[in-house]
């Protein structure tokens, strides 16, 4: 009869139970996520953030449906093999949503949140009202009774002269700046005008007023303030053209 020597280690007689147990565990764990109805996808549910200025239009800019149509996500999917970041990039390319976020629950539950983007202005086309971002894409198309929500926006046309195939550049460069300018300078405005060049607006006594491309607050702000002093010490004639396009000058032609 063999004995052990004297203070060596004795392995356990049931030294093979970890690993069985470990092999169980894993086992029971890829069946639940891949072989059982018990981690899937039951419920989409979808958040909608929108500003105030966007928030009339919250429902037809992002419903619930447009939305989970969008994500590819669908009841029955498994919650493991979830493209989340796919459905991410799928919402956010949907018009007016400016960013989504798409998270799990452990019961099963998926929620997209959308944050929708802030309109900053309305024009005409075709007789819709279309509600614009500040990079001139379109938020929103209204019609008939619809486009009442819409009034409280700016309306912007475009600059005399500007041919169609040229609008969208004039509203991606001119909104920018218009939702930049300050309220003292929008409540003096008539009419906004956008071209490739930038942003104009029509003032009392029909001074115009070039702005250009400008997407700084603060040399934005520059700007109006030479203006209104300009206005205010020395006015040109009515129907002057006022040049801001230019940091730190305004030139007068009358």
């Amino acid at each position: 009869m063999v004995r052990p020597e004297p203070g060596a280690r004795q392995r356990s007689p049931l030294w093979w139970v970890v690993p069985l147990v470990l092999a169980v565990l894993l086992a029971l764990g890829a069946w639940v996520a891949y072989g059982s109805g018990w981690w899937v996808v039951r419920e989409v549910r979808v958040q909608v953030d929108a500003p105030q200025s966007t928030a009339p239009w919250a429902e037809e800019v992002a419903s619930a449906q447009e939305v989970q149509r969008a994500s590819g996500l669908r009841s029955g999917d498994r919650v493991v093999d979830l493209p989340r970041e796919r459905a991410q990039r799928s919402v956010e390319e949907l018009p007016g949503v400016d960013s989504a976020e798409v998270g799990r629950g452990l019961t099963g539950t998926v929620r997209i949140t959308v944050h929708l983007e802030e309109a900053v202005a309305r024009t005409s086309s075709g007789g819709d009202q279309v509600v614009l971002d500040a990079d001139g894409r379109e938020i929103a198309r209204l019609s008939g009774d619809g486009g009442e929500d819409a009034a409280a926006l700016p309306e912007v046309v475009p600059a005399p002269g500007v041919p169609a195939g040229e609008r969208a550049e004039a509203l991606a460069r001119s909104l920018p700046t218009l939702h930049l300018l300050s309220g003292e300078t929008r409540d003096q405005v008539r009419e906004y005008r956008v071209a490739p060049e930038g942003l104009s607006t029509v003032l009392h006594d029909s001074y115009l007023v070039r702005w250009g491309h400008v997407t700084d607050a603060a040399d934005l702000a520059t700007r109006e303030k030479a203006v209104r002093a300009l206005l205010a010490e020395q006015p040109p004639a009515p129907g002057a053209t006022l040049d801001a396009t230019a940091a730190g000058s305004v030139v007068v032609t009358e």
